[in-house]
């Protein structure tokens, strides 16, 4: 399972007028939907999710975004009406950080405010993320509701794929797309040498006297997988995204040339810089050699931060010759 991902809580409870109430709000009109909003309620289209298969509108006007929906949407020129809060690992740039200021919020995490959603009239309600038992039953008498299930971080921009086709925007996924690949051929092409003559490890820790080692299945390790990168023995799996183990166990990093860790807000966490200032830290080929690298927008979800990560290990890349 996804490490952030995986927190799952109790839903609140809906007392049985609630669900009257959302029902109706469902059939309600939708004026504010835009001067063609008859129009374009008209014109539907069938797509297929988790949840099976939903007809929607074809362009929709109000759309409610849930967990990594959000991000999604922005990448491609959408901005939602509701979001749950934005909190990591969803990482926006300032930009869209900016656009989903305007958004209403309806919960967090897995706590949805069904009577909040219901205000604001979706003509569209998009779930994307782990299974947390999200009400996708109620949110479907509010509005056509999609729910792209994510299980592991390369599952991810799958999901975004679909998300983008679901609203009709295919066109910005396709750019957004070409982009991310062209830019991989070409960093792939001038730094053949360093990426194969050095092993990269990818790590993260929540303190708890554990850290984890992120595989090339992981939100960063796609990324460098893509590039033919070598990888550390800890990183090179594919069984999981990621491993757990006691910080006692640091040396498991000893053949890493090169450690990427990811920051959380443009920094690295107390609890990762308490870990690089111990002494098994600091004993590491990594450390001595001055190759451990704070990367953001680590929790690569989607083409924008899978671009920005490439940006980043190009750049170190640079420096490693």
């Amino acid at each position: 399972m996804i490490h952030v991902l995986r927190r799952s809580r109790p839903l609140v409870a809906v007392v049985a007028a609630l669900v009257a109430a959302l029902t109706l709000a469902g059939c309600g009109d939708s004026d504010d939907a835009g001067s063609d909003g008859k129009a374009a309620s008209a014109e539907k289209r069938t797509v297929q999710a988790t949840n099976g298969s939903v007809t929607v509108p074809a362009d929709p006007k109000r759309i409610v975004a849930i967990s990594y929906a959000a991000g999604a949407l922005l990448d491609v020129g959408v901005v939602p009406i509701g979001t749950t809060k934005v909190e990591e690992p969803l990482e926006l740039t300032p930009e869209q950080t900016a656009q989903i200021s305007k958004s209403t919020e309806i919960g967090a995490g897995d706590q949805i405010n069904l009577e909040k959603v219901a205000e604001l009239r979706p003509d569209l309600i998009i779930v994307e993320g782990a299974d947390f038992g999200w009400p996708i039953d109620k949110l479907g008498k509010i509005a056509p509701t999609l729910y792209f299930e994510v299980a592991k971080p390369s599952e991810l921009v799958g999901a975004a794929e679909k998300i983008a086709q679901a609203v009709g925007r295919e066109a910005e996924l396709k750019r957004l797309k070409d982009a991310y690949t062209a830019k991989i051929d070409q960093v792939k092409g001038a730094y053949a040498g360093p990426l194969q003559k050095n092993r990269f490890a990818l790590v993260s820790t929540y303190g708890d006297g554990k850290f984890y080692i992120g595989t090339r299945t992981s939100w960063m390790g796609q990324v460098l997988h893509s590039l033919g990168a070598g990888f550390a023995k800890e990183s090179d799996r594919t069984d999981t995204h990621e491993n757990e183990y006691s910080q006692e166990k640091i040396s498991s990093l000893a053949d890493a040339d090169v450690v990427l860790i990811g920051n959380s807000g443009g920094k690295l966490s107390p609890a990762t810089e308490e870990m690089l200032a111990t002494s098994q830290w600091k004993l590491l080929k990594a450390a001595k050699n001055d190759q451990v690298h704070g990367v953001n927008f680590s929790f690569a979800d989607r083409y924008t931060t899978l671009t920005a990560v490439l940006s980043q290990v190009e750049t170190l890349l640079k420096g490693l010759g």
